[in-house]
């Protein structure tokens, strides 16, 4: 697991990383997808912050290249 917050996450499955993300309900043990519209591509080594309102994704490593990109979440 990559970020996290409130609810909704995006990451790894301990194999490959991705650039798509969910919504976990523990009540019902059920995920919602949510959109990829917009999303960066798929990395690791990244840093991600929560802003309280937005996920900050920035930079990273694909296992190829270094990234100077991000991407912004407004849930």
């Amino acid at each position: 697991m990559d970020g996290l917050a409130d609810d909704r996450v995006g990451g790894w499955n301990g194999t490959n990383y991705f650039n798509t993300g969910g919504r976990y309900n523990p009540t019902t043990n059920t995920w919602t997808a949510t959109s990829t519209t917009g999303a960066p591509s798929a990395r690791f080594r990244h840093t991600a912050v929560w802003t309280g309102a937005q996920m900050i994704v920035w930079g990273g490593w694909n296992g190829t290249s270094y990234f100077n990109t991000g991407g912004l979440y407004t849930p």
